[in-house]
């Protein structure tokens, strides 16, 4: 097995496949893009559909798209992140992850951009599960929390401490929030914020 990773150290995106690579503890070649200069011609090889991370090059085949990457290495053997497919329960696993991210894009983001940005607003959950360990719903989620938190630290200033107080107030975020940045797989992110 050849994993050669092309990623950028500030991608929230990419930072889902890290996550990945990191609780599956595949072994991989990381190759970084630069994305604050033009691409470099050798780096339309990892992309050549845009040019754009992350990709992973797969024995020679090139797999694009965060959250394809990351279904597709969680696919590449038995893991704690998600079942393997092939039976009624796994398929049920795999159907409420799904749900989870879809919900946390549609619903939990957006409530958490409107607390930001309207102090009234409404700050019922949006989310409710709080894990022991994380599945792939976390793996294509946590790095955009993180990146979140990182916008209201001091030198940043982004994000206001008083709309971030507001984002904490929200029915169980918070819980969920520090049980992601306390998780090992996601220093490597909380590092680079």
């Amino acid at each position: 097995m050849s994993i050669t990773f092309y990623t950028s150290r500030i991608c929230p995106y990419a930072h889902r496949a890290h996550i990945a690579l990191a609780e599956l503890g595949l072994e991989y070649k990381e190759v970084p893009i630069d994305q604050a200069k033009p691409r470099e011609p050798w780096s339309w090889k990892s992309n050549p559909f845009r040019g754009l991370v992350p990709a992973l090059e797969y024995n020679h085949e090139i797999i694009v798209e965060s959250s394809i990457i990351s279904t597709f290495l969680t696919d590449l053997k038995d893991n704690h992140l998600v079942p393997l497919p092939g039976t009624p329960d796994a398929a049920q696993k795999r159907a409420k992850i799904n749900f989870f991210v879809d919900t946390f894009f549609s619903k939990a983001q957006p409530l958490v951009q409107s607390a930001i940005l309207a102090p009234d607003a409404a700050t019922k959950p949006s989310t409710q599960t709080i894990f022991s360990r994380i599945t792939l719903a976390e793996v294509l989620t946590a790095s955009f929390v993180i990146r979140l938190y990182s916008y209201s630290k001091p030198g940043a200033d982004l994000i206001s401490a008083e709309a971030m107080e507001r984002v904490k107030k929200i029915s169980n975020w918070k819980k969920w929030a520090d049980a992601l940045h306390s998780h090992e797989s996601m220093g490597y992110i909380r590092r680079m914020m």
